[in-house]
């Protein structure tokens, strides 16, 4: 334990000892960087690289598809959880990216404070780098867990060997010093805005609060969440159709008022390309022909490359009605219209699908059977009424998922056949060219803060207000909230909590963090995943967190290393799990 403890504290220390008062002669030139605000802020919007770097389209499989709320068929590692210290998938991108950004912001915020720029400039600056710092923080710490830790510059290869050599930091002790950080050092120096009012659309005042807020509550401290918490509340006031309408939380209409951060893209087809492919996975499969499965809507998109996409697991929604063993002859051979209960009960229910009574023969996953059933398709009348089988339809479920064309009611081939929806047109590119993603990534939003705060207050036992909280984002929805009497306690009332998260921000990279967050990660994939998709074949409890890649621990001299995946390390510090 007395080790232990001293690892944790090591890089404490060594942030101790990194004064202002120290030599800051440098294996780079920063004299003529922080003369003025400008020179500066130019070193801060390089941070901004890593920011944009770290998403890629294995965001999407990391934090979304190894989930219970999407499944995709493919090889890639994040997506089927077929991860180790020499696969270590997008583990390795988040580790050098956000180490990268550490590095520049930490400079920024020692020469900053350093220089002889104007007071207020130079406060403002220095706190701008420090919420990026703890952004970069907030993604190591989710990933691995405990982290090495440290908030000095790399003045010299001294110091650069001194890090290089650090250990885990406990990821609590991580993220109560960044919580301080912001609360002290950064916050009373950011103006008191919306985030689509910062210059730039850069990191604020807003996304300091989230941190801050993200923090305690990993940290598991209510109350001290609710403090950043209910400071964004004043500040973006009540969540409602009037304030924040729904339609503008889809990707493409960029920096709007419920923003707290984007990662800020744009493709222009005659000048710079500064893309990525998150949306990708979230499209509908593309057909040969160039449709949508099977849907012609040119409106989002020509000349796409095929791609392998997520689908939305029966957990997270689901239509398919009953079937019948064709080849048994003392059955009744026709198809019933009748909901396939093994289906039913999902977090988005009821989808606004119904029976086309086209018959759709299919052979069984095992190859023995052929099976009947009837076809679903897009109810118009459900998408105008916005009811269906007696019950109110979700708004929200046409933005994250996709079902087909909404106006004509053609139905994608997977939904009409299996039941199945892709990603929504949250997701989609308007007027997309080739496969460039242009949309700028919602990373956070007030909806996240707001279900933050329902969290907050059903964990500190004040129920009522946690269903206020929670109903806030359901009447934007359009369906009925939650009364107290129908929930009276923490365990049915957090049930709420984690579905209505999943019906908020499903596919906007949040849940495997969530997940991991409440402890049910393993428990969860295993339960709710579909059978037979790959992620069930590899999946382990450890992987709940990803391990540190291996040439990473290498460099360290193995003072890092990952005792839950030990069996893929060698006593020489090899992997062998190849061999």
């Amino acid at each position: 334990m007395k080790t232990r403890f001293i690892l944790y504290i090591l890089p404490l220390l060594l942030l101790a000892g990194c004064s202002l008062e120290e030599d800051r002669e440098s294996f780079t030139d920063r004299a003529n960087s922080y003369q003025n605000s400008f020179q500066a802020e130019a070193v801060v919007k390089s941070c901004y690289e890593d920011v944009a770097q770290l998403f890629n389209s294995s965001s999407a499989m990391m934090m979304e598809v190894a989930s219970d709320l999407w499944y995709q068929s493919t090889s890639v590692v994040d997506a089927i959880s077929a991860i180790s210290p020499a696969r270590s998938g997008q583990a390795s991108r988040i580790w050098q990216r956000c180490y990268n950004g550490i590095m520049r912001a930490n400079e920024v915020i020692e020469c900053v404070l350093a220089s002889d720029i104007g007071e207020d400039d130079k406060m403002a600056i220095q706190a701008e780098a420090r919420v990026l710092r703890a952004f970069f923080y907030y993604y190591l710490t989710n990933t691995f867990n405990g982290v090495p830790f440290y908030t000095c510059m790399v003045k010299d290869m001294q110091t650069m060997e001194m890090i290089r050599t650090l250990p885990r930091t406990d990821a609590r002790i991580i993220r109560t010093t960044l919580y301080e950080d912001l609360r002290d050092n950064a916050i009373p120096y950011l103006p008191e805005v919306r985030a689509n009012e910062v210059k730039g659309n850069r990191m604020g005042y807003a996304m300091g609060l989230m941190l801050m807020g993200k923090f305690a509550m990993w940290n598991k401290e209510w109350t001290l969440a609710l403090e950043p918490l209910q400071k964004l509340e004043s500040l973006y006031g009540t969540l409602d159709e009037a304030n924040y309408p729904l339609e503008e939380t889809v990707w493409w209409k960029k920096n709007t008022k419920e923003s707290i951060f984007e990662v800020q893209h744009e493709w222009k087809a005659d000048g710079i390309q500064f893309t990525s492919t998150v949306c990708t996975n979230m499209y509908p499969v593309i057909a040969s022909d160039g449709s949508l499965d099977g849907v012609v809507m040119p409106q989002w998109g020509e000349r796409l490359s095929s791609h392998t996409c997520a689908r939305a697991t029966w957990h997270f929604a689901a239509y398919r009605l009953q079937t019948i063993d064709i080849n048994d002859t003392t059955s009744v051979r026709k198809p019933s219209d009748q909901e396939n209960e093994n289906y039913t009960k999902s977090i988005f229910d009821p989808l606004p699908l119904e029976c086309s009574y086209e018959i759709h023969d299919y052979m069984n996953s095992s190859k023995t059977q052929w099976k009947r059933r009837y076809k679903t398709r897009i109810s118009l009348d459900a998408v105008k009424n916005m009811t269906i089988r007696g019950k109110k339809v979700d708004r929200r479920v046409f933005y994250v998922l996709g079902f087909g064309n909404l106006e004509t009611g053609e139905t994608f081939r997977n939904v009409a056949e299996e039941g199945q929806a892709f990603g929504g047109l949250k997701f989609w590119i308007p007027n997309r060219t080739a496969n460039y993603d242009s949309n700028n990534y919602k990373i956070f939003r007030y909806a996240d803060a707001v279900l933050m705060m329902a969290e907050c207050w059903c964990n500190a036992g004040n129920y009522e207000k946690a269903l206020e909280y929670l109903n806030y984002t359901r009447a934007r929805a359009g369906v009925d909230g939650y009364d107290v009497s129908e929930y009276p306690d923490q365990n049915s009332i957090m049930k709420l909590v984690r579905d209505e998260r999943a019906r908020e921000l499903g596919g906007e990279l949040h849940r495997r963090y969530d997940l991991v967050r409440w402890g049910i990660w393993y428990k969860e994939v295993t339960k709710r995943q579909n059978s037979g998709v790959t992620i069930l074949n590899n999946i382990q409890p450890y992987h709940e967190y990803y391990p540190i890649p291996d040439t990473q621990c290498a460099l360290s001299g193995y003072v890092l290393n990952n005792p839950e995946y030990g069996f893929f390390t060698g006593e020489d510090g090899n992997t062998d799990e190849d061999e």
